[in-house]
Formats: C-alpha cells, structure tokens, sequence
C-alpha cells in the first residue's frame, strides 16, 4: 500500500516510517523542513523516503496534495509541548490538523486513516484506562488540544469511517531527533535538575517501536473504526528515578513530597510561565499529568499485532544511551551508559 505520512520527521512518525517500510509499504511524506529528513532516519538504518511533499498540515491545498493518489493516512503530525507559551501553535496542529486530515482523507476514501492521538486525551482518570474509556476535560493546553482531537476522530469513528486512533502513553526510547519531553524528563534527572517528584506521581510508559509497530499493524484496510491504548509500563515516578540510577549505576538523590503539597505549589508557577519569555524548568503540566496517570490496559494492540512490549529497562538505557549519542546529554551523566 502506499501511506501518507504527517509528522514523518518526528520521534514516533520516524520510527512508524521505518516499520511501514519493514512492512513493505510505499511511504509520502510530508515535511515542513526538508533538511530534517536525512537526520530523522539516518539512525533507524532505513534510506530516506523521496516522495515528499512540502507544506505544513494546517494548509488544506498541500493535505490534498500529500493525499491524493495514497491508499492509507497516518496523522502523526503534533506538537508534543508542555510549554504553556506554545498554546495557539498547539492546538492550530493538534486539532485543526487533525480535523483537516480526517476530513480530507474520507473524501479520498482512504482505508485506514490512523490518528496519532495519547492516552493524555483520557486524563484525569480514577480507573484503569483502555481504549473505549472516555475522553476526559484535562487542564492543560497541550491535553485540551489531544482530548478535543481525540473527541473529533471519535465522531468520525461513530460514523463508521475507517479511524484508527492510537493512543501511547509517555513515549521513550532511541533517537529521538527532536530532545522531546520523555528525554527533558531522564535528562533533567541525571543532571540533577529535578530532585522531586509528587509522591503519587507515575507514568505509562511505552517503547517508540512498540507504537510504530502498533501503527503499522493497524495499516489494514476494510476493518473499520478502531482504537488501541499503548501504555503497557506504569511506573511510579520515584522507581523511574530509581531505574535511571540503576541502569547508569549512579546515586543521584531525590525526595518526594505529597500530591496535595506539590499541587499547590506548582499552581502559580503554571500562571508565571504564561508570561516569561523562556521556559521555567519545572514541567508544571507533566506534573500534573503525572499525578492523574493510572494503569493503561494496552492488550488490545498486543493481541491484535502480536506485540511483545520491550522490558522498561531496556527502553531506558536505549533512551539515554542514544541522548549521549546525538549530544542531546554530557556523557558524564550516563555513568556506566557512557561507553
């Protein structure tokens, strides 16, 4: 089949490039940024597609253009920032985008159009999450702009147009081209630039080849509107940190504190960061994540595609290992991952 691409160049939409290739699949990207394309995929082993098209997933004439002669979509294309300041350049991509694709991609009647979404569209949540739980009202814009996403592809989805959402959780491993939230989070860590962590605070954890396998097995078309969580590893923060230690086999202490205690502290500084000109280095939005996270059942996807989820361990040695790699992090802070 031959696939459309948005987001190609990012952390997800480049590993997806690779296994929808591996697949056998034809791939048309779309790009903002042509240089990117060769440092996007160089590290995954794979030549870079050439069928690409330029322009940006908010211009309706270059989606048609990007679909048009393709058989499937797959909407990677999103601004994962939890940067409050990013707030109109969030939700133009994450939503706009999302709806502009979709609608274009029925019109074309591509089977399936895969929707990137997160599994952030479902927080807060009391319960064990999975893929038919309810998108939920989350307070900050870059959750606001997935749940409202999420909530779009879903009316297509009750339609029966053939959407596919995929929603990962928090998304770690190797390469990432663009030094993403999950590596701020191991790397703000290792240099010991966050020492606390609310003591209820986790995260669901998954392999970035584990959701581009998940996305590349979903390429299948006459199967209708379907929905995979993928968020098979939920980890306290605290043993996040203990596992960072472990595997670079250094002692970079930490506290914890009571959800309600880091709550409330961290209420004005997501009022300060609106207005500074630069990015404070409290993620008050993952935080706060953080602190509504329960387990993700992601069984759907494993038994669908076959997935066996890479161990947490390994995906966070990749993580940094890969970091110290591309000069996003001083070797000397991957202790015994250095080498």
């Amino acid at each position: 089949m031959k696939i459309a691409v948005t987001g190609g160049t990012g952390f997800v939409g480049s590993h997806t490039v690779a296994a929808l290739i591996a697949a056998g699949h034809q791939v048309r990207l779309l790009a903002r940024d042509p240089a990117r394309i060769p440092a996007a995929f160089a590290p995954l082993g794979i030549e870079a597609p050439t069928d690409i098209v330029i322009g940006d997933v908010t211009d309706p004439s270059t989606i048609e253009r990007l679909l048009e002669g393709c058989d499937a979509v797959v909407h990677a294309a999103s601004i994962f920032s939890l940067d409050t300041r990013d707030a109109a350049r969030i939700r133009a991509t994450n939503v706009e985008g999302t709806r502009l694709i979709i609608e274009a991609a029925r019109r074309l009647n591509l089977d399936p159009i895969v929707h990137v979404s997160s599994v952030v569209a479902l927080l807060p949540a009391s319960e064990p999450l999975n893929h038919d739980s309810p998108v939920a009202n989350a307070s900050g814009v870059y959750g606001q702009s997935k749940a409202d996403s999420e909530r779009l592809a879903r009316e297509h989805q009750a339609e029966g147009a053939p959407v596919v959402t995929v929603m990962p959780g928090s998304v770690w491993g190797p390469h990432d081209p663009h030094f993403g939230e999950s590596c701020r989070v191991a790397a703000d860590f290792l240099k010991g630039q966050t020492r606390t962590y609310p003591s209820g605070g986790a995260l669901a954890i998954v392999d970035v080849r584990d959701v581009a396998a998940t996305i590349a097995g979903a390429i299948e078309p006459g199967r209708g509107p379907r929905r995979y969580t993928t968020a098979p590893h939920h980890v306290p923060l605290k043993d996040v940190a203990d596992s960072l230690n472990r595997i670079t086999e250094r002692n970079v202490r930490f506290l914890t504190l009571p959800n309600p205690l880091v709550a409330a502290s961290i209420g004005p500084l997501g009022h300060l960061q609106r207005i500074l000109p630069f990015r404070l280095p409290i993620p008050v939005e993952g935080i706060r994540i953080s602190m509504a996270w329960p387990p993700v059942d992601s069984s759907a996807a494993a038994n669908d595609f076959g997935i066996t989820w890479i161990p947490l361990d390994q995906t966070i040695a990749d993580t940094t290992t890969t970091m110290v790699e591309r000069g996003q992090l001083p070797s000397k802070y991957a202790g015994a991952l250095a080498g």
